[in-house]
């Protein structure tokens, strides 16, 4: 049998959603390395990499069966317009999460993110821990064959960790799309922004974190800690949003998100992107690792976490039902006390 050599990280099924005319043929593309403008591009060479997720075609052939009945679940939502999340609890609602946190670490973006993390965190280790090494180590860098399956497989091994979460769908009925990105699944977090303390808020167990997730230029997919908001004044499914400024928000954490490619349908025109790299593109270079050595007393412990950027977003169907002043100057909390890590024995 012939391997697949082409492993997108970003299925076709779901591009074609942003095709032009819905036909999956081609779709509009913008390069931010080249700063490239792209009418009409073809769908099926974009988002992948050879042998990305190894020869031997196990794993794109597992994600392909998972692909297969998540894309029947796309359709019914975006074609058939039947706005009917899977409800917490269910095997559908399973499996869409599952998939939603695949696809999240299953991209060259997360790779490097992984390697960049474990690189500048052996180094803080090595300073502290092991001086005498540090002048020949210094510039020295760690790698992998495969940082993209590294992140997939971790992500495997941690699905529990999106549990308390809710789902229920955003319907765009503003005169401006949607658009997605080569990195499509955004982690946010409005309850520990305003809390003034955003380090850890993007991490998987944190309280407040939102998930959000555009499959449609009309349809967005949000999973959220329900104990934290109330989206769309209580809806049972779904909500909307007229705003232009609201899309525009969502459109510009596709941006920062993205590693180099926007994807959109034909509506979308170049002075548009224009207008979004000039409201966000500074946010694109925000984020950043963070690694200390906290003493106390004798002892010494390694704390490593991540800042992701933020953009002081503001979304009228998310409402804070808690007060973000009792989340300042602390550490971001679980969003269950289920979450917690296993001690190390």
């Amino acid at each position: 049998m012939v391997s697949k050599k082409r492993h997108h990280y970003i299925p076709k099924f779901y591009l074609k959603r942003f095709s032009i005319n819905n036909e999956g043929k081609s779709l509009g593309l913008y390069n931010l390395n080249s700063g490239k403008f792209i009418q009409s591009a073809p769908l099926k060479s974009q988002a992948y990499e050879n042998f990305l997720y190894g020869e031997d075609d196990e794993i794109e052939n597992v994600l392909a069966r998972m692909e297969n009945i998540i894309a029947k679940m796309f359709y019914y939502w975006t074609e058939e317009k039947i706005f009917c999340p899977p409800p917490v609890g269910t095997n559908g609602f399973k499996l869409l999460r599952q998939f939603i946190l695949y696809q999240a670490y299953r991209t060259p973006k997360s790779g490097n993110n992984i390697m960049e993390a474990l690189n500048q965190g052996a180094k803080t280790l090595v300073k502290e821990f092991r001086p005498e090494l540090w002048e020949s180590l210094k510039n020295g860098t760690l790698v992998h064959e495969n940082p993209v399956l590294l992140g997939l497989l971790h992500s495997i091994e941690h699905e529990y960790l999106l549990d308390f979460l809710d789902c229920k769908f955003l319907v765009n009925l503003s005169v401006l799309p949607f658009i997605t990105s080569d990195a499509p699944v955004i982690l946010y977090n409005q309850l520990m922004e305003q809390a003034g303390n955003y380090m850890g808020a993007t991490g998987l167990v944190a309280k407040g974190l939102q998930i959000l997730y555009p499959i449609h230029p009309r349809l967005m997919i949000c999973l959220y800690d329900s104990n934290v908001y109330d989206f769309g004044n209580g809806c049972i499914n779904c909500c909307s949003t007229e705003s232009i400024e609201e899309i525009h928000q969502l459109n510009g954490l596709q941006l920062i998100n993205s590693n180099s490619q926007l994807f959109f349908d034909d509506s979308v025109s170049e002075e548009y992107i224009k207008e979004l790299l000039k409201h966000f593109e500074e946010y694109r270079k925000t984020a950043k690792n963070i690694n200390r050595i906290i003493n106390q007393g004798s002892r010494k412990f390694f704390l490593t976490s991540s800042e992701d950027a933020h953009i002081d977003l503001d979304l009228t169907f998310f409402k804070l039902k808690v007060n973000p002043n009792d989340y300042r100057n602390e550490i971001t909390p679980l969003r269950h006390p289920s979450l917690k890590r296993p001690s190390q024995k």
